[in-house]
């Protein structure tokens, strides 16, 4: 797994927040990173679309498992960062 550890965590932050944002209709600046995403309106298939932009846009696998316990922009960053 190829992992975003030499980038800025701000600069992974803020292409999670877009994908976010872009996968679940709400404007990335009104995300907070520590909230869960079920409370945006995430579901099964929203969670499936998610972990597919963020595999295609950090060139990264994401197992369903690992994927399941994904459940705040912040998790995903320190995931993204191979930070888990």
């Amino acid at each position: 797994m190829s992992t975003q550890a030499g980038t800025p965590a701000t600069a992974v932050e803020a292409r999670v927040r877009a994908i976010v944002g872009e996968v679940l209709w709400v404007a990335a600046d009104d995300i907070d990173s520590a909230a869960q995403l079920i409370d945006y309106g995430l579901d099964s298939p929203t969670a499936i679309e998610l972990t597919i932009q963020l595999e295609q846009a950090f060139g990264i696998s994401i197992p369903e498992d690992a994927a399941a316990q994904l459940n705040t922009v912040g998790e995903i960053v320190q995931y993204v960062r191979g930070e888990q």
